[in-house]
């Protein structure tokens, strides 16, 4: 069962995100975004968590 941060990492990477950008947005690495959508890393700091939801919304809204 995916967490809620693998479901918004799935919905920027099917709006075209690389985990190198959503890492990038939310200060970072892509190794970091990798550990969330593998799970390793159930969840993520405030700050990156709530970057992740604005980086989703600000997607979501543009599309």
């Amino acid at each position: 069962m995916q967490t809620k941060w693998q479901k918004i990492i799935a919905e920027l990477k099917k709006a075209g995100w690389t985990q190198t950008a959503i890492g990038k947005e939310c200060g970072v690495s892509q190794a970091a975004i990798n550990q969330i959508k593998l799970g390793t890393t159930k969840e993520p700091g405030h700050s990156v968590g709530e970057k992740m939801i604005e980086l989703l919304n600000k997607t979501t809204e543009e599309g």
